[in-house]
């Protein structure tokens, strides 16, 4: 196995969290052993830390960095959907936040990089499944190079908040970036070239339900080799968390994208999540029309706290793309403080 030198400084010490009056400083790291049942085997790393320095009484400077280490150069199975959703290439450091903040009662805006992972398809049930198309549905992430994960953009973000009515809306230099330097500038403020991405959601919250639904648009390229040119991208969504007992919710997801250059243009999945004492079962099937071809997928999960700070959750992917069938399997550990 090719030897690699890890940047991810894997001390308890890296993990520590300090408050202080005007600052908050946190990190959480994440480790996933895979594996596809035959002969191949994968070991992915991710460490985020997270600064908070307040610069009065409403705003604040926040910085969020993530580093990623993989055993393997490829893919472990060739999903469309990506089975892991932190897997992805070697990445020493990169920003996922960086700007100012003004935090109000009910508003807050923000001015700088983000990557929109931190304010959309994140929910209580949806963070518990690993398939990268539980949290950003693939009629997105598919169609443009946008600020997902790891990637990050420059942009300005806006959300209000009452007690259980959520609005949140941004708006992005449409191509993401993971650098520091040249045309890949994670910095870089280009629409010209890089094209425009805009999002919005509204959400209700209730009783421990949760429903969402949003709207994406893209006008640019979508890569730097596509032929067709420019092109522009409309995506609608929808997804319920529904609250059957205390200890049982039901999962239902939805999302379109009518243009014709769509890579991706229908997601629609099913599932639910049970609470056993202090662990979590969940069970999700979906399915993803791409230009490609259909592909279903399935994950059986159990998330198990160890601790106050960490938690270990093994995880079974079935998926079937492209005429053939492919299982995954992984057990994933986190720590943060």
């Amino acid at each position: 196995m090719k030897r690699i030198v890890f940047f991810l400084t894997l001390s308890v010490a890296a993990m520590s969290s300090h408050r202080l009056a005007a600052q908050q400083l946190s990190a959480e790291y994440t480790t996933e052993m895979q594996t596809d049942f035959r002969r191949a085997a994968n070991w992915v790393n991710l460490l985020r830390a997270d600064f908070t320095l307040a610069a009065g009484e409403r705003f604040h400077f926040d910085l969020a960095t993530i580093s990623i280490a993989r055993t393997r150069d490829e893919r472990l199975i060739d999903d469309w959907q990506t089975f892991s959703n932190i897997e992805e290439e070697n990445l020493p450091l990169g920003l996922a936040v960086a700007g100012i903040r003004w935090q109000g009662e009910a508003h807050m805006l923000f001015l700088g990089i983000r990557n929109m992972n931190e304010d959309y398809f994140v929910s209580p049930v949806t963070s518990l499944f690993t398939n990268s198309s539980c949290g950003i549905f693939p009629t997105i992430s598919a169609n443009a190079p946008i600020a997902n994960y790891p990637l990050s953009s420059f942009g300005i973000h806006y959300a209000f908040e009452t007690e259980h009515w959520q609005f949140r809306t941004t708006l992005y230099n449409g191509t993401g970036h993971n650098r520091f330097a040249g045309r890949q500038n994670v910095f870089r403020i280009c629409p010209a070239s890089d094209g425009i991405f805009g999002i919005a959601s509204l959400n209700y919250r209730n009783n421990g339900s949760n429903f969402n639904i949003g709207t994406t648009f893209f006008s640019g390229i979508a890569s730097e080799t596509e032929r067709a040119g420019k092109m522009t991208n409309v995506a609608l969504w929808a997804y319920a968390e529904l609250r059957i007992s205390p200890s049982l919710y039901a999962l239902l997801q939805y999302s379109a994208s009518p243009s014709r250059k769509a890579a991706c243009n229908m997601y629609a999945g099913a599932g639910f999540l049970m609470r056993c004492r202090k662990a979590e079962l969940g069970l999700v099937s979906n399915c993803a029309r791409f230009a490609i071809g259909d592909e279903w997928a399935t994950e059986a999960t159990v998330k198990i706290p160890l601790a106050r700070t960490c938690y270990l959750q093994p995880a079974l992917h079935c998926i079937r793309s492209g005429g053939s069938w492919k299982c995954a399997g992984m057990l994933r550990f986190g720590y943060g403080l």
